[in-house]
């Protein structure tokens, strides 16, 4: 009941994004699939008449007569639309039907076009343009990545616009200064460590990241772990075995686990390690075990109306942050100037940065 359930909402979401982001040839393929595919009689019509209807007049108008023609070859097996290219190369054939096993569970003469055509849609790359707003450019995450990592996330998270909430090259090497910031916004959070070597990888954590003197693990079966080391990214999931997802430790912080943590990173975020995990059932995320860590990064995910409170925040913390190490340098050279010829004259500049620094600290 539960797949059923979750197949219904997936197929619901499926016809909203072909609806709005292929309402031409892609979304009368989608229309016609599911009467056309589940139904067999003449029951079918009625079916289509009552609840496609108008979809199928809007998708019409929009294709003009050509298009609907064309549309109609939708409606055949898919086999007919190679045999029409004249692909008689038996490795083709064999190949294209075992795609179509692969993706709809029979051969190329037993799916319509307009399921294939569909599966090809939900298998392909997320078109860069529609990703959602990043406050932002990521170091590690070229477009196509973050593509592929943004399909993977569970729903809920979807279309939310992505913050920056920490990155060694802005807040620091410090895993305490990850722990603070993940409570900036709590819910689901992407890390994403690069290494040395060039290898990009992570997972889906659940902030705010809880630090813990005790072995206790935090997390839900929406996080994953990932890496792109193979050339793209692969999404290791939960396989259900524990639910050791996520180690917050003042000394480390670990993902995954059973006999080996999937992706390990130290208290100064300087080294780590990976291997194979019970909980995620992947294999080590970097090019080796243990590797050096160049750059981390955790992001957030917020609604629209919450983009610009959340900017607002993370500006006015850099502002502060800002001050900050402006009061140090000014306490440094204070510091030395009263220390050069200490008298009563030089030491208003000795205390006045001081005076300054502690508000911003």
């Amino acid at each position: 009941m539960v797949m059923y359930i979750y197949a219904g909402r997936s197929w619901i979401q499926v016809k909203s994004k072909i609806k709005k982001e292929y309402p031409t040839v892609q979304y009368a393929a989608a229309m016609a699939l599911p009467p056309l595919s589940i139904r067999g009689d003449l029951g079918v019509v009625s079916t289509a008449g009552v609840r496609y209807a108008y979809p199928f007049l809007k998708s019409f108008a929009k294709m003009g007569p050509q298009g609907v023609l064309g549309a109609t070859k939708l409606l055949r097996p898919f086999s007919e639309i190679v045999d029409s290219l004249g692909l008689k190369d038996p490795f083709i054939r064999n190949w294209v039907d075992l795609l179509s096993f692969l993706l709809a569970g029979v051969k190329s003469d037993g799916v319509l076009s307009a399921e294939m055509h569909l599966l090809r849609l939900l298998f392909s790359d997320f078109p860069s343009d529609k990703l959602p707003k990043m406050s932002e450019p990521s170091q590690l995450m070229t477009e196509n990545t973050r593509s592929d990592l943004y399909v993977a996330l569970p729903v809920l998270s979807q279309g939310k616009k992505w913050v920056l909430l920490y990155s060694t090259w802005r807040h620091g090497i410090s895993l305490s200064t990850l722990y603070r910031r993940s409570n900036l916004c709590p819910g689901l959070s992407l890390l994403v460590v690069g290494d040395r070597k060039g290898a990009v990888f992570g997972g889906l954590v659940e902030a705010p990241l809880k630090p813990s003197t005790k072995k206790r693990y935090q997390g839900s079966n929406d996080t994953f772990v990932f890496t792109n080391t193979p050339g793209r990214p692969v999404i290791y999931r939960p396989t259900g075995v524990n639910r050791y997802f996520t180690l917050c430790s003042t000394e480390y912080l670990a993902l995954g686990g059973g006999n080996h943590f999937a992706l390990y990173l130290d208290s100064d975020l300087l080294n780590g390690s990976s291997l194979a995990s019970e909980t995620y059932g992947n294999s080590c995320l970097s090019h080796t075990q243990e590797f050096e860590v160049k750059e981390i990064e955790l992001w957030g995910f917020v609604y629209d109306s919450e983009y610009e409170e959340a900017i607002s925040i993370l500006q006015g913390e850099l502002c502060g942050w800002t001050c900050f190490y402006i009061g140090v340098a000014a306490v440094a050279f204070g510091c030395s100037y009263y220390h050069l010829k200490p008298n009563d004259g030089h030491l208003v500049w000795d205390r006045l940065p001081v005076s300054y620094i502690i508000p911003h600290i």
